[in-house]
């Protein structure tokens, strides 16, 4: 976004016709990005807690520690 900002040819330009396109596909962006954000907490927030209990309850919670995962082969 930012290289599509300095580029010498958006400030050359005397129609203004980069301006106007960038900061149209700016927008679009950003409606991309609230979009996103909004619709990804939705769906973390629907993730049930159930798969990771049996990690969770071998935690010790009065020392605040909780076992090493096992290592990925």
């Amino acid at each position: 976004i930012f290289s599509l900002a300095i580029a010498p040819e958006i400030y050359q330009d005397r129609s203004h016709r980069w301006r106007k396109i960038h900061t149209a596909l700016n927008c679009i962006a950003l409606l991309l990005f609230l979009g996103q954000g909004v619709t990804g907490t939705r769906d973390l927030l629907e993730i049930p807690l159930s798969w990771q209990k049996e990690h969770v309850y071998q935690c010790d919670f009065k020392y605040k520690t909780c076992p090493k995962p096992a290592p990925k082969i």
